[in-house]
């Protein structure tokens, strides 16, 4: 006589239906963390057209200025919201007129924030209409010391859902974080060349709440060589 099947335990059923749960509310929630804004989001300012304009004349003006010889530092205090105007309203001009300014065109769509050493890039992923934004922080801390300034990711959201790093480099975060890579590339002693041939260093960079810190010098023509 063969023996019966035995029924299946009736835990097993009811412990798979709990996993499946389980499973389906952990996506649920991945989903609506992903389309939740992030908290504490860069802003672009109503004047950003004025915020702009304002903030390119005064580089420029503290960049220009003519200075001691002997190389003093001199600093500037920039607010992020400042940065994020300028990138709305005057970088897709510059990108337009000018080849030097055309790999940072995709950068118009970033926002900038900062925090204590770092700073924050955001910006949208696939279509405008899922409203869906991806976030990287960026150590952006130098000191006077001499290193490198490395421009490294070290979380990645998108909304305020955590994402592995490997997936960081999405649309225009990714391409401002790479652009700050080549930048120190093509500058790895920090000097930048004006036209009167001077050179400007950047010796120092503090990142805060709501502030980015900049130490320059300016150095006369024929200090290239350490």
């Amino acid at each position: 006589m063969s023996a019966e099947p035995q029924p299946c335990p009736p835990c097993k059923p009811r412990l798979g239906r709990v996993v499946r749960a389980v499973a389906a509310g952990g996506l649920l929630a991945a989903i609506v963390l992903a389309f939740v804004p992030p908290a504490g989001r860069p802003t672009l300012p109503e004047d950003a057209v004025t915020r702009g304009e304002a903030l390119e004349q005064a580089l420029v003006a503290a960049v220009t200025k003519v200075r001691d010889p002997a190389g003093e530092s001199w600093a500037i205090a920039i607010d992020p919201a400042d940065i994020n105007a300028w990138l709305a309203t005057r970088l897709p001009k510059w990108a337009a007129h000018d080849p030097e300014f055309a790999p940072f065109a995709r950068a118009a769509e970033v926002r900038v924030g900062s925090e204590a050493g770092a700073i924050v890039v955001e910006s949208p992923i696939g279509p405008r209409v899922l409203g869906l934004v991806g976030t990287v922080r960026v150590p952006l801390e130098l000191t006077e010391a001499g290193e490198r300034l490395e421009a490294t990711v070290d979380h990645a959201r998108i909304g305020r859902l955590p994402v592995p790093l490997s997936l960081a480099a999405f649309d225009s975060a990714g391409a401002f974080r790479e652009e700050l890579g080549r930048l120190e590339a093509r500058h790895p002693d920090r000097r930048f060349r004006l036209s009167d041939g001077r050179f400007v260093e950047v010796r120092a960079i503090e990142c805060e709440a709501g502030r980015i810190k900049i130490l320059f010098a300016t150095l006369p023509a024929g200090a290239s060589d350490r």
